[in-house]
């Protein structure tokens, strides 16, 4: 649970004037994590050690007498000298992926960390070659305009969903038609070859991180507007668009029962974020209860769009690296991750004494631009107290007869 140290002089409407630190308005964080019966309570300075030293990263682990610029330092030698082995060790990057990748890296890193790359790099430019031949190969097969000719109504249904969804990317770098084109046949491909799921609204936000870091790796630029002076346009963009669902497909082949029919799997983590926080926090959730707010009015796309929504693409990213780092359990640390970002919010906002509606609002309006690096770096910290607290705890999750269940539309 987070609480504040020094509350704010006057209440504001926006999360971007909560959190802005000035000289004469600063907010003190602290932690809090449940030893037997009790709580006991750190800084985010000492969550940085903790996360550090028993997290996946305890060789990364950050000293509250370096800097950060040391700490970043020392993630780049680490990187380097892993990825400049002809034989990677998955095991190792996964270890030090958790506490942030360098950007300069995160190209291959995210794909050795999904699988697409392999760890041998004798066999890498062959491989790569291979998968991106075969993204084409597919794309031919369903997306000519032959093809077109003889789409069935439910694959011209699919199309016309993606068209009408992606005008409404996040990014405005991403709005471009030639981005536009890239991202519908991505997007067109991966829904023919997932015919249980389909193309379901929210999955071109998904899409944005990978195009963003592959156009970064191949060009060192943030948009496409960017590349007109170069000459291998075409065929990086190649490289980048089949990357893109490459990477895409594996993110998504754990997270398959959040898209399929009723999408199962995203009210098991919409009542499981309940249940973290009614532990956690017990005040807040009781407070949720009493004003009979719905999780589906606030978390809800914070679920289905792994945050994309929320967050500036450098944050975004960071975190994304902690995902990446355990892509097999994505799902459940997302949870936590939630929580601990609702119970920031609410200590920040102070939410529990606002009106349903003010609670949603406040909470829906948050402006992304206003996290900052030490934020993500403590909710991710949060989150992975949480994530422990539970597991060696899986009691917690058994008595859960007094919390509503959320219909699944069946």
């Amino acid at each position: 649970m987070i609480i504040l140290g020094q509350s704010l002089s006057n209440k504001k409407s926006k999360l971007g004037e909560f959190l802005v630190k000035s000289s004469n308005q600063k907010m003190s964080l602290r932690f809090h994590r449940r030893t037997n019966s009790s709580f006991e309570s750190f800084s985010s300075t000492d969550m940085l050690k903790l996360s550090g030293s028993n997290s996946p990263t305890s060789s990364a682990k950050v000293s509250p007498n370096k800097s950060q610029e040391s700490f970043e330092s020392k993630q780049i030698r680490d990187f380097s000298s892993l990825l400049s082995s002809p034989m990677i060790n998955i095991t190792r990057i996964r270890s030090i992926s958790w506490a942030g990748v360098p950007s300069r890296f995160r190209a291959t890193v995210w794909r050795l960390l999904l699988d697409y790359e392999p760890a041998n790099q004798s066999i890498k430019k062959s491989a790569l070659e291979h998968k991106r031949n075969d993204y084409f190969d597919c794309l031919n097969r369903v997306y000519s305009e032959t093809q077109k000719k003889l789409w069935t109504s439910a694959l011209k249904a699919t199309q016309d969903q993606i068209l009408r969804d992606l005008p409404r990317t996040k990014d405005s770098r991403f709005r471009s038609k030639e981005v536009q084109d890239i991202f519908e046949r991505v997007l067109f491909v991966w829904a023919v070859r997932h015919p249980a799921s389909g193309y379901v609204q929210g999955m071109n936000d998904l899409l944005q991180p990978f195009f963003y870091v592959f156009l970064n790796e191949q060009y060192g630029i943030n948009s496409i507007e960017e590349l007109s002076n170069f000459d291998d346009k075409e065929e990086k963009l190649r490289e980048i668009e089949a990357d893109s669902f490459w990477c895409f497909s594996k993110l998504l082949d754990g997270l398959q029962d959040l898209y399929t029919r009723d999408q199962p799997g995203l009210y098991k983590m919409m009542e499981k974020l309940q249940q973290v926080v009614a532990r956690v926090d017990p005040e807040l959730a009781n407070w949720i209860e009493e004003e009979g707010i719905q999780y589906q009015e606030f978390a809800f796309r914070w679920l289905n769009c792994l945050l994309v929504r929320e967050f500036e693409m450098p944050l975004l990213l960071r975190l994304w690296d902690s995902y990446l780092a355990n892509s097999a359990a994505i799902a459940n640390t997302h949870v936590y991750v939630c929580a601990a970002m609702l119970t920031k919010m609410a200590a920040v906002y102070h939410l529990k004494g606002e009106s349903h509606a003010e609670f949603v609002i406040k909470i829906q309006q948050a402006e992304a631009a206003a996290w900052t690096t030490t934020d993500m770096d403590e909710i991710i910290a949060q989150a992975y107290v949480y994530e422990k607290m539970f597991s060696q705890a899986p009691a917690h999750f058994k008595n859960s007869n007094s919390l509503p269940h959320f219909p699944t539309g069946k």
